[in-house]
């Protein structure tokens, strides 16, 4: 009796501490930590539709947040102020002396890209260098910063689409067709910069805003000297 008594009174003031918990039979939380704020994005990051990032733009998105760009376009009072497309483009309106179904048609079989190759003097009607041209509406691409950007397009009624002409060097680098294998020439993919209503999916507060991208715009033909 007396040993129990010691002992109550040894744990009543504080003696006696409980003994630690063994490391090795208590595992480990199998919760995650919280995430940071903002964790979820990163504008640098290329977004699945860039193919691994590989593509500066995309013009199809699975993740394209079309609900957020309606409510930001249904909430912006100036956004008529800051719109504008021209919906209908094509080589009828934007290339002297073409016609959209001309280019349409425009196929380089038989050239080889080498400045000593025969196929640079022969062929159909086409570009001296052969490209790429797209009448289309990108969905996101990359600013001038380098930063991912959603571009606005909202197909509903009353649509506010933004259709851009984007011409790509099929072969940049390459000599040009139909030009004298005595002078040295090569294909220049030449850019321009376009100004696109925008939406920022890392802010959403900002709502929608413009914003500057780099875009192709011709395949150029250079004449650096003679041979």
């Amino acid at each position: 009796m007396k040993t129990v008594m010691l002992f109550l009174c040894a744990v009543m003031a504080g003696v006696i501490a409980e003994p630690e918990a063994d490391a090795k039979r208590y595992t480990k939380p199998s919760y995650a930590k919280p995430k940071e704020e903002n964790d979820y994005c990163h504008p640098r990051k290329a977004p699945m539709c860039s193919k691994n990032g590989t593509l500066s733009f995309c013009f199809e998105d699975t993740e394209y947040p079309v609900k957020e760009v309606k409510y930001a376009i249904e909430y912006d009072p100036l956004v008529l102020k800051k719109y504008a497309d021209v919906e209908d483009q094509s080589a009828d309106n934007l290339v002297d002396g073409l016609t959209s179904l001309s280019e349409d048609h425009f196929e380089y079989p038989d050239y080889n890209g080498t400045a000593f190759e025969k196929g640079n003097w022969i062929g159909d009607e086409g570009y001296i260098c052969p490209s790429d041209v797209l009448y289309t509406r990108p969905l996101r691409a990359v600013n001038a910063d380098g930063e991912w950007r959603v571009i606005v397009q909202d197909i509903a009624w009353p649509g506010y689409t933004q259709t851009q002409r984007i011409e790509t060097c099929l072969f940049p680098g390459a000599s040009c067709r139909t030009v004298s294998p005595c002078y040295g020439s090569k294909c220049h993919q030449k850019y321009v910069y376009q100004r696109m209503l925008s939406f920022d999916p890392c802010d959403p507060e900002k709502g929608i805003f413009v914003d500057i991208y780099k875009l192709s715009s011709a395949c150029s033909c250079r004449v650096t000297r003679k041979l």
